[in-house]
């Protein structure tokens, strides 16, 4: 006996993505700004979906910080892993 799990799937309107991509770059580009400055009484998709882009932002600084290792960009960023145990047979003076 199995138990099958379906999810609805839900999509975004076009104002709920556009909301968010704005609040993503936002966030990344002017970490002044904050949640508190927006008004709490606008309850649109786009508004939604601004504060939920800037939330998104802060996970993935957070995780970044937390797990570099893990980091989806580390190879974009140019960093490398030590590489002094991939010349080991590199003569040293």
């Amino acid at each position: 006996m199995s138990t099958e799990h379906t999810q609805d799937e839900i999509t975004p309107s076009a104002d709920y993505i556009k909301g968010f991509n704005e609040g993503y770059i936002m966030a990344k580009f002017n970490p002044n700004f904050s949640r508190g400055d927006m008004k709490q009484t606008d309850s649109s998709d786009r508004s939604k979906g601004f504060e939920k882009g800037m939330m998104q932002y802060e996970v993935e600084k957070k995780f970044d910080k937390a797990l570099p290792s893990l980091s989806k960009d580390r190879a974009d960023k140019g960093i490398k892993r030590d590489s002094r145990s991939n010349n080991k047979d590199i003569e040293r003076d």
